[in-house]
């Protein structure tokens, strides 16, 4: 799981986050303010500061926030005039928004607020729905509005353009302050403030809600608040019930808002929906009732805070006990009340002050009486109440600048009074006594310093101001404090410390600004509090005109967010402290209930025991003695070895899938014979054998040591698993079966894949250039080389190494036709050994080629190609050489020198030199053979006529891997992208884009602890379920689920064929369970209206969200989420979400690099928003890598791959593909993108690049080559496309084209219909190559092979 923040602030006032990846504490930089209240989520957090105004803050984003403005140009035609910017009275404005009811000029277009920069200038967008415009970028069209072209027609009256320039969220790791509802801030302060609706039901992504409280007890919504404008846009009051004053405020994740008034009772707000984030009103709910114990009369109670989760509600009344609230239903909260407000109080045990409960309803309080926080253990959605409480007890990294008092050295033996000593928490915690809570301060403690202190700390704060938020010339200074009072202010002149002026990031409504945003102020020292926008509320304070309210003899600048291990060069120091906490907010942590982080666990020994007494010491020493003398024995005495087998069997029943399809009940069996013969595993071996259900016969039967693959291949309610193996017929492999639970399958998937593991001697880490592969599923494979290698490998004479494959064809009658998986490249040799029968009239060898696919448009034709052609005559008593191009013979070379007899046994060797194919015939040179095709291009020795093969061996100067014969190994975890960099640097992609590293283990779940290796770390995924419901309109009845029988189902899957619903929609395995219900899914791809349809023509088209006068169809998309528990040997990258990735080790590196573990990887990544991220310092020392650095996009990419020279090739999200130009050594981002032209109508969704070239996928499913790369013209001249052609392998006439592909040195692909595909026939003058070699079939979805080597 990702890891996330829990975020408290002590009772000084000092905020403080502890991370659940760690087990300590690290506190904020203290900047001068103090914190009464702060409400957090993942990257965003809120705040009351000590001077009771609003204060937001922005972390942890390692891409920056950046929106697009855009203005369009419009243009009308006149008779005389032609293009003018003369519109008609009814036309749109001259500039305005896309549908021209905006007026949205460029030059009064500024910036929302101070926190804000312009990132770069105003430019056209030379792009219209991935087609390139023209320099000018005009776009033409009859009129306003209508569908825009990038071409001019005749009868093109209008045409416009668009202008964009993009503006940057600048105060980022900042305090910024949002501006008072008044000119005088001190006229109606805040005193409470809470943020979430991070998972409003069907909202848009990054929409987020902030409730404040004011003095005078009224509510107010912050609008406009998202991921994207983090500051929001106003203040709007919400009206409460008549004398209702509110006292404290939360917001749950889906929305809810729970409000506590001041007579101690709550009221629930309402009708909150993604259309109406601040509801339409209020419900009032009775406050919890207690009973006393010796009368058991009740009475009333007064509740003072209150908490809200996603389906809890928690809250704290005046005898500071907690209550839960039953029947709580976030997701519903918005259209039921009855899910709002729920259906009782149920007390729980506890002597509680604050209470929070976090997203996944985990619950975290502070301690009434030693203000400790503590956790909620055993909450889970069958026990919302959870189990009991539990301390969090971790050290703290406390600030040197920070005034704590109540820190204590436990190794110094000094006890402590204050409430916060460790030793009174549980008593205190369950204590049925009332005891009154710690006051709290917000002042400034003061730091009494000697002379020879001062120096040090005025170097402590250089170094702070050093790491500072670093300022551009346009940016605003960084934020510091409001107004400080009147003591702070006596400090700061009696101490005379020079301080640095106070800055804020202001958010400023468009029609209000005067246009001075760039330019200097007229009080540099008037930024904080600051103008954020306008008010409905009242007239906000402008940092210009009223600069009086700004003043402030006191401010300081910010500092940046402190990460996990940053240590901000001495200014925090870790310590044992008691600290008293004020608030605790839970809305950015994540703890899962079953793996809770490592914060309860005490590292120091209280009662001061001896960790090494006596006795102790005692036993390790008599122990280390024994072990010595067994130790000394074994090597002095010498036994003959013996040998001793161990057998087991193992069986089951299960139900085995004829080559029909159909499933019949069977009995599986695995024998296992394993010598003990130390680590050897030479003697181990194994039989997996089917039977028909009583045992009598046998359907199938093979050796363990065939297995090349075991996959888990399951439906929803049918657990089934494939195994792949060599030598079956073609209709029965992969063998599949189906168990009757998961965790039969389970359980027969992880013995298969430890034996098979033995047997091929791959156990854990695998090689660097291992080839790596994900399935449908998210089971992530490895194909490690180093067996087949060390079988292949042999050695000459002359000490020069080859590698050889021996082809047994004993029982091989011709015509036999065998792959030869590397061609016929330099080096290479094939010797073929035989007998011709006495009857033969011709013999035959030929070096073939893939065939020539040309696709007609009504059928495809095929070109046979032969490299060499070798046919003795006998009846001519001639040899003929020849070859042939598309299907033509060449002009034939004949040799009247019969080498070859009727009867007679021969060997062939046929060799590649540089420019011809060496023929030696019995050991004696026959001729040479010039080449006529590229000898690299051969796939295959073909053998025809009368004649007995004994053996064919294949020599080849690199490693023959045959594609059927490759062994792919299960490595644990749950991906659906991974990438290998080749030098032990492995990343992969879950299905919620959460980034993860291998951490060179293996094991997980699939093996349930059989034989694993390294570290398995816990992996959560998320994975999304859409069923599309469809319509069609009829006269009468409108749209109804009335359809043509033509059509398609009325609930099916994205493309119709496969019928769908939402009631027999079931889980994948028992790892998933829900966590959301069946909603409209309003952020479908072309929008959606109201309710979530989207129109069409017909079946199938191009979906509007807008009906129109035409459409005769339409649909909607439901959604339902699920999550996926699983465990692999991978750790998590980064917080930031990532949609693609890419990592090479570049040319330039090998040569510079000292040794392989020196080696930096180029690590490129596509945010999940679509911008671009380079991972500095990625090695194999080091394979997280450090720090992202942001790279600016105008398009926001979905795709991204680096070359090994170091070129750059993405793809935007609207198919176009860029090319990264001005890299270089000493400029390692680059300058700039440039697009690459594609041909008209084609848009690309996948590219990868490597040593055999730049491949692209488009959005048919059709693979595309890059041709004319050269080193001047690095991006080439055009794209070639290899058809797709139907029934010509991998194709089918269902499956027609490719999922994915990776280049290295070599070309691989997956097809539609899920098999591993390599591209042979590659070369200088035919870089597409000329056809497929195909491996096993097993739904894959994507491969690495830019590790390969």
């Amino acid at each position: 799981m990702p890891s996330s923040l829990l975020f408290a602030t002590s009772s000084e006032g000092r905020v403080h986050t502890l991370s659940t990846s760690s087990s300590g504490w690290r506190e904020f930089p203290y900047l001068g303010l103090e914190f009464k209240k702060i409400s957090a989520v993942p990257n965003y957090m809120w705040a009351i500061g000590g001077d009771r105004q609003v204060y937001v803050h922005v972390h942890g984003l390692d891409v920056p926030i950046r929106v697009k403005e855009e203005s369009y140009e419009n243009e009308r035609w006149l008779p005389i005039e032609g293009f003018a910017k003369t519109l008609l009275p009814t036309d749109r404005y001259k500039y305005s928004n896309a549908d021209g009811s905006i007026e949205r000029s460029v030059d009064k277009i500024r910036l929302p607020s101070m926190a804000w920069q312009w990132d770069g200038d105003w430019h056209l967008d030379l792009e219209l729905d991935g087609q390139q415009l023209a320099e000018d970028g005009w776009m033409y069209a009859l009129d306003f509005p209508a569908t825009y072209s990038a071409k001019k027609s005749w009868n093109s009256y209008v045409r416009r353009r668009k202008w964009i320039r993009f503006r940057r969220y600048a105060a980022l790791n900042s305090w910024c302050a949002v501006a008072p509802l008044h000119k005088d801030p001190t006229q109606e302060p805040f005193i409470d403030v809470a943020i979430g609706g991070t998972h409003v039901p069907n909202a848009r992504a990054g929409t987020l809600c902030v409730w404040a409280i004011t003095a005078h007890g009224r509510a107010m919504f912050r609008t406009g608040v998202t991921a994207f404008a983090p500051e929001g846009l106003r203040w709007t009051a919400i009206n409460t019930p008549t004398g209702s004053e509110l006292a404290q405020i939360s917001v749950g994740p889906t929305g809810l808002v729970w409000a506590v008034l001041y007579n101690g009772r709550v009221i629930v707000r309402t009708g909150i929906t993604r259309d109406n984030l601040s509801g339409e009103g209020w419900l009032d709910v009775k406050s919890p009732v207690a009973t006393s114990a010796p009368t058991d009369t009740p009475r009333g109670l007064r509740i003072v805070q209150i908490s809200v989760g996603t389906d809890a509600v928690w809250c704290i009344t005046n005898d500071n006990h907690a209550w839960f609230r039953r029947g709580i239903k976030g997701d519903a909260a918005g259209i039921s009340e009855d899910a709002a407000i729920g259906r009782g109080w149920v007390e729980m045990v506890g002597n509680l002050s604050m209470i929070s409960v976090a997203p996944n309803d985990q619950v975290f309080a502070i301690g009434a009486a030693d203000r400790a926080i503590y956790y909620r253990s055993g909450v889970s959605a069958a026990d919302p109440t959870g189990k009991k409480w539990m301390k969090i007890q971790c050290p703290m990294q406390i600030s040197r600048s920070s005034s704590s008092l109540s820190i204590v050295s436990r190794k110094s033996g000094g006890s402590s009074s204050t409430p916060g000593s460790k030793h009174q928490s549980f008593s205190n915690l369950y204590s049925k006594e009332k005891e009154k809570g710690v006051v709290e301060t917000c002042a400034v403690i003061e730091t009494v310093t000697t002379h020879s202190n001062g120096s040090s700390n005025n170097g402590l704060n250089s170094r702070l101001k050093n790491e500072r938020w670093k300022l551009n010339a346009d940016s605003p200074p960084t934020i510091g404090s409001l107004n400080l009072n009147e003591r702070q202010k006596h400090r700061a002149t009696a101490l005379r410390e020079p301080l640095a002026h106070a800055s804020s990031a202001p958010a400023a409504e468009v029609a209000e600004i005067s246009g001075k945003f760039e330019t200097q102020l007229k009080n540099p020292r008037a930024w904080s509090p600051v103008r954020s926008v306008g008010s409905v509320v009242g007239t906000e304070a402008h940092p210009e005109s009223d600069s009086a309210v700004f003043e402030s003899e006191s401010a300081h600048g910010s500092d940046a967010f402190l990460g996990e291990d940053d240590d901000h060069n001495g200014s925090q120091f870790w310590t044992e402290c008691a600290v008293m906490w004020s608030c605790v907010t839970t809305g950015a942590v994540t703890v899962d209930a079953n793996n809770i982080p490592n914060w309860f666990n005490e590292h120091h020994n209280d009662g001061g025991a001896d960790a090494n007494p006596n006795w102790r010491n005692d036993i390790l020493e008599k122990l280390k003695q024994r072990q010595h003398s067994i130790a000394k024995l074994q090597q002095e005495t010498h036994y003959e070895k013996a040998v001793e087998l161990t057998s087991w069997i193992k069986t089951a029943d299960a139900r085995y899938q004829h080559p029909a399809g159909e499933y019949d009940d069977c009995v599986i069996e695995l024998e296992w014979v394993s010598g003990n013969c130390g680590d050897s595993t030479e003697n181990d071996s194994g039989t997996f054998t089917v039977l028909s259900p009583d045992g009598a016969a046998t359907k199938i039967q093979f050796a363990l040591s065939d297995i090349t693959c075991v996959q888990c291949c399951s439906e929803p309610g049918a657990p089934r698993l494939a195994i792949h193996a060599m030598h079956l017929r073609v209709n029965c492999s992969p063998v599949k079966l189906q168990f009757t639970s998961d965790a039969d399958m389970e359980d027969w998937l992880s013995h298969l894949s430890s034996v098979c593991s033995q047997i091929n001697m791959l156990m854990g880490k695998p090689a660097s250039n291992a080839i790596w592969l994900t399935s449908e599923l998210g089971d992530v494979f490895v194909f490690d080389a180093a067996n087949m290698k060390a079988q292949q490998l042999q050695k000459t004479s002359n000490g020069q190494a080859h590698y050889v494959e021996r082809m047994d064809v004993s029982t091989c009658e011709t015509p036999y036709y065998n792959t030869l998986y590397n061609g016929m490249p330099c080096g290479s040799e094939l010797e073929i050994s035989g007998c011709v029968y006495d009857d033969a009239d011709q013999i035959r060898f030929d070096l073939q080629c893939h065939s020539n696919i040309k696709a007609m448009p009504h059928r495809v034709e095929k070109f046979r190609v032969i490299a060499m052609h070798l046919n003795p005559r006998f009846n001519e008593r001639t040899i003929v050489l020849n070859s042939m191009i598309d299907s033509e013979w060449l002009e034939e070379i004949r040799n009247d020198r019969m080498v070859f007899a009727p009867g007679a046994s021969f060997t062939v060797k046929i060799r590649a030199l540089q420019n011809q194919y060496q023929i030696i015939v019995n050991n004696a040179l026959y001729t040479d053979y010039k080449y006529r095709t590229d000898p690299a291009a051969v796939t295959c020795l073909y053998v025809s006529g009368r004649v007995k093969l004994f053996n064919v061996e294949y020599r080849s100067p690199s490693l023959i891997v045959s594609m059927q014969q490759m062994h792919w190994r299960q490595m644990g975890g749950h991906l659906k992208r991974v990438y290998n960099s080749g030098v032990d640097v492995v990343w992969g992609i879950s299905c919620d884009n959460t980034a993860w590293v291998y951490n060179g283990g293996w094991g997980g779940m699939f093996l349930k602890g059989l034989e694993g290796s390294g570290k398995i770390n816990a992996m959560i995924d998320t994975h999304t379920y859409y069923v599309y419901e469809n319509q069609r309109w009829n006269p009468i009845s409108g749209f109804t689920a009335k359809s043509l029988p033509t059509d398609r189902h009325m609930w099916s899957d994205a493309s119709g064929r496969q019928k769908r619903s939402k009631e027999h929609t079931k889980l994948l395995s028992t790892h998933c369970e829900w966590i959301s219900d069946w909603a409209i899914d309003y952020n479908i791809p072309g929008g959606a209206d109201k309710e979530g349809w989207q129109y069409a023509i017909d079946f199938p088209a191009s979906y509007h969200a807008q009906k129109k006068l035409t459409d005769c169809v339409r649909r909607r998309r439901w959604m339902k989420k699920c999550r996926l528990t699983s465990s692999g040997p991978w750790q998590e990258l980064s917080h930031s979400k990532i949609l693609d990735a890419a990592l090479q080790v570049l040319d330039s590196d090998v040569d510079g690099a000292l040794n392989v573990e020196d080696m930096p990887v180029a690590a490129w990544a596509v945010a999940s928003n679509g911008d671009v991220l380079i991972r500095h310092g990625v090695s194999t020392m080091n394979p997280r890598g450090d720090t992202w650095e942001h790279i600016v996009s105008d398009q926001p990419l979905i795709g991204i791959s680096v070359g090994p020279t170091g070129q750059v090739w993405a793809v935007a999200r609207n198919g176009m593909i860029f090319f990264r130009y001005g890299i270089n050594k000493m400029n390692p981002c680059g300058d700039a993108w440039q697009q690459v032209e594609a041909p008209s109508g084609i848009t690309f969704k996948a590219i990868s690049v490597g040593r055999a070239g730049i491949w692209a996928l488009d959005n048919q499913q059709r693979l595309a080559v890059r041709k004319e790369v050269t080193r001047t013209f690095p991006e080439g001249s055009h794209w070639q496309f290899l058809p797709n052609a139907a029934n010509v392998p991998p194709h089918t006439e269902a499956h027609c084209g490719f999922r994915s592909v990776s280049v290295g040195k070599e070309v691989w692909a997956i097809s539609l219909n899920g098999i591993i595909c390599r591209r042979c026939g590659i070369t200088s003058e035919n870089p597409a190559g000329a056809g497929w070699n195909l491996g096993i079939a097993g739904q894959w979805q994507q491969l690495s092979l830019e590790g390969y080597m």
